[in-house]
């Protein structure tokens, strides 16, 4: 029990106390977790949590990729990092008093790419399927591309061949599914990667999802659909896990501004975890992006999987090298580019007192 408590309370703290350097919203969402601590209508439960850290780093390798050193990692046990653990913490740690209701029905993870992300959403569908197996876990996986949804199906598929139970597990790999099965004896597991389409998915049924790169949604039809299909489970829980974009009207960054309120606590949303990386601002919407300290702020991998020296060689290509710069700042430094700083913005006209 509590097995990765102080760890997990640890980075809060440096977090919130500015000794671990990280963006504002990031501050929030830890400032937000150490107050639930001491929140009364909220009993804190260390147990699941422990299971499902301890299953990924005791299962599960590296599929592919190099240390920041150039190590190779295949085979290599995948091991968390903190803020990995502290995602976990929040979504299964809260429990409403007195019952065996989790409190986090939905969560919001907003991350860089190369920030462990796509491999950690794997490794966590298959530790919420193992956790929740009694219920007869049914675990989906979607994004807008089947492609991209088969990065972490494909990763946990490697790992059940790389333990060497394919042979305990159904799976189906070809054009038509992409499952995995498995009657684990006292309870089963079932996780299957699919694209998110509206169109042919209303019989779906799950207790557990994760949508990966809501970003590049077309429409909020492709979320909820899976977010309905698991009303008959008490804690279900829905992952969207993304980078930014660059359409300002589209649902995941109407859902990132939603969050960002429910973090600021103008709107309340107490079933909702929220998770934003990015990089800060100043108040005229600029970014100091050639930065380190910035390229920190805004990646909670770095010096991980986030190699210092090239984020940085990558800034000064943006700044020399405008078509460069859109990307750079989306996807290395996850800012919608579009919304750094409005062409009229009405807060600036109000300073500029008729100027």
């Amino acid at each position: 029990m509590n097995k990765y408590y102080k760890e997990v309370l640890k980075y809060a703290k440096d977090i919130v106390s500015g000794k671990k350097n990280a963006n504002k919203y990031r501050k929030k969402a830890c400032q937000r977790f150490l107050s639930d601590l001491k929140n009364p209508k909220y009993e804190f439960k260390t147990k699941d949590a422990d299971f499902c850290i301890d299953i990924i780093e005791s299962t599960f390798c590296h599929f592919q990729g190099e240390t920041i050193e150039g190590i190779p990692l295949q085979g290599e046990p995948f091991l968390l990092t903190d803020y990995h653990k502290f995602i976990i913490y929040n979504l299964l740690g809260f429990y409403h008093k007195k019952t065996i209701k989790r409190r986090f029905k939905e969560a919001f993870i907003f991350i860089p790419r190369k920030n462990i992300k796509t491999s950690f959403a794997g490794a966590l569908a298959w530790s919420l399927g193992l956790l929740n197996r009694r219920s007869g876990s049914k675990i989906y996986i979607t994004s807008a591309a089947l492609t991209q949804s088969l990065e972490s199906w494909n990763f946990i598929k490697w790992n059940i061949n790389h333990m060497g139970e394919g042979d305990n597990f159904r799976i189906i790999d070809n054009n038509n599914e992409h499952s995995i099965t498995g009657d684990l004896g006292d309870g089963s597991i079932f996780i299957r990667a699919l694209a998110a389409n509206p169109d042919a998915q209303d019989s779906l049924n799950c207790n557990a999802a994760i949508a990966d790169e809501i970003h590049a949604y077309k429409s909020p039809k492709q979320y909820n659909i899976i977010k309905e299909a698991m009303k008959a489970y008490t804690n279900k829980l829905m992952i969207g896990i993304t980078t930014a974009g660059d359409n300002m009207n589209s649902f995941c960054y109407k859902r990132l501004q939603y969050c960002k309120k429910v973090l600021d606590g103008t709107i309340k949303d107490e079933q909702y975890f929220i998770f934003i990386c990015e990089a800060d601002t100043n108040e005229n919407g600029e970014i100091d992006y050639t930065n380190p300290k910035t390229h920190e702020q805004a990646n909670p991998a770095y010096n991980i999987s986030i190699r210092p020296d090239e984020i940085l060689n990558d800034s000064l290509q943006a700044q020399n090298d405008p078509q460069q710069r859109k990307d750079f700042f989306a996807k290395s430094l996850n800012v919608y580019t579009t919304a750094m700083k409005a062409y009229f913005d009405i807060d600036e006209f109000r300073r500029s007192d008729g100027k």
